[in-house]
């Protein structure tokens, strides 16, 4: 809850809001400092300097999301993370066109989370794999990303009081079917998911999709078709409450198919 925006404030009033140790001191609640946020709810707040109780009229222990997309990197990247902040969480949609699933990541020198799903590899299959990591990365506007093996990935950067992710999954599937993960959501939230299908060469059947109940439904960051079918997306949630979000697989004749979701919330 915001504290108010004019009348009576007071010490007690502020450590309510964010937290903290007695005897109160203001010198705690510089904004970015570890107690207040840096969200655009606090700009009264200074992160350094003179502090006074007036500037935390109408501030509040809640993060804007603040979610950003940064194009595309490979392998040995360095990629644009924007700007420099405590809260800030760097998040990879990745795929491989290889048999070979990452086995690890990191984000400028951050060890990376990692979840992954691909179709099973058979005689004359183009294989495809989707992969998702993600890391707090506090420092810096730029960070190399490593990965274990070769891969294109997409970047996001969004906000969170978390160390992380808020739920996850993997599935596997099989030609014509699909894979639902359900979330509990928050608003303001992201959930990002997506899969693959191989199929032999000469059987390439119908398209994959994704769909989601969460108001807004998909941004497609690929849609690809083929042998080695790779969609993947995300949706920014409006609500807090449980959402479904779905990975159709492609009809045909499929040597394998899975998916891959991850949901964050920002408070």
């Amino acid at each position: 809850m915001a504290l108010p925006g004019s009348g009576v404030l007071t010490l007690a009033d502020i450590q309510t809001e964010f937290g903290g140790t007695n005897p109160i001191s203001l010198s705690e609640y510089y904004r970015g400092g570890g107690l207040v946020p840096d969200s655009s709810l606090n700009t009264g707040v200074p992160t350094s300097g003179v502090i006074s109780v007036s500037d935390f009229y109408g501030s509040a222990n809640l993060l804007n999301l603040d979610f950003l997309t940064h194009g595309t990197g490979v392998n040995g990247s360095s990629i644009s993370i924007g700007t420099a902040r405590s809260t800030r969480i760097v998040h990879l949609s990745g795929y491989t066109t290889n048999a070979t699933f990452p086995t690890s990541v990191t984000i400028g020198g951050i060890t990376a989370s990692l979840i992954k799903r691909g179709g099973i590899v058979s005689l004359n299959s183009t294989p495809g794999n989707v992969w998702q990591a993600w890391a707090k990365v506090p420092t810096g506007t730029t960070a190399t990303v490593s990965v274990s093996t070769a891969c294109t990935y997409y970047i996001a950067t969004f906000n969170t009081v978390n160390g992380g992710s808020s739920g996850t999954g993997t599935a596997t599937g099989a030609a014509g079917s699909s894979s639902t993960f359900t979330f509990t959501v928050a608003n303001p939230g992201v959930v990002f998911w997506g899969g693959t299908t191989t199929e032999p060469a000469g059987f390439v059947g119908g398209a994959n999709s994704l769909s989601t109940s969460s108001p807004g439904g998909v941004t497609y960051y690929l849609f690809r078709s083929g042998q080695a079918q790779l969609c993947m997306g995300y949706n920014i949630t409006s609500t807090a409450n449980s959402r479904t979000f779905t990975m159709t697989y492609a009809t045909g004749k499929i040597g394998g198919a899975g998916a891959c979701a991850s949901m964050f919330r920002a408070n």
